[in-house]
């Protein structure tokens, strides 16, 4: 009897860590052309999927991605598509050698990737430029938030009695993003619960990860 309660619980904890949040892993990159050239614009695919990550006019990227992915791909429109297995490395650099074929978004489709990035409540960078101010994109683009003019809360009242979340921009803290214009914006992203650990009490409240245009 003891042996199968015990086989029970193991069971359960098993189900537990199958069924838990996906870990996520930073990663960053550039991505080159043949001559050594950053493309701007190019899109990152994970594990076949289209994502909203672009790069900047440097050729960078910056997300994060399941820690259990297994490929990233890099399409640019004048130079096609490339392919690498990912082993969980945080930088990732794609430079094109003028040998990949050019490949076609519908190409694309029928080798078998998905054309259609999946994630709730994201916005495509190129539509930025249609909100007038940062705020009302965050409003857009994220869902269990509240905005009301220039105060955006992410969560209940932190432990110190203020809920303003945590804003980085281009790595650095900043207390006001109302100088941010929606078309200077490349990305972004927005973490909660565990996933802000990294910040301390800073980021009880949510913290917002903003990478602009260079």
């Amino acid at each position: 009897m003891k042996k199968c309660i015990w086989l029970l619980i193991w069971a359960g904890g098993m189900c537990f860590a199958q069924n838990g949040p996906i870990q996520k892993a930073h990663l960053e990159g550039v991505v080159l052309d043949p001559s050594g050239v950053p493309i701007r614009k190019a899109v990152l695919f994970v594990d076949s999927v289209k994502t909203f990550v672009r790069t900047n006019k440097k050729g960078k990227f910056k997300t994060k991605v399941p820690e259990n992915t297994r490929s990233l791909a890099i399409y640019a429109k004048d130079h096609g598509l490339y392919t690498k297995d990912y082993d969980g490395s945080a930088t990732v650099n794609f430079a094109f050698d003028g040998s990949i074929d050019h490949l076609t978004e519908k190409d694309l489709e029928g080798l078998g990737f998905n054309m259609v990035a999946p994630k709730k409540g994201t916005i495509d960078p190129a539509r930025f430029k249609e909100y007038p101010d940062i705020f009302q994109l965050i409003r857009e683009m994220f869902t269990g938030i509240t905005v009301n003019g220039s105060t955006i809360v992410v969560r209940g009242r932190g432990s110190f009695g203020d809920d303003t979340p945590l804003f980085i921009v281009d790595d650095n803290f900043v207390p006001d993003i109302s100088f941010i214009n929606p078309v200077e914006v490349q990305s972004i992203e927005l973490l909660k619960g565990e996933d802000t650990t990294l910040y301390g009490a800073r980021g009880a409240n949510g913290v917002f990860i903003i990478n602009l245009i260079k």
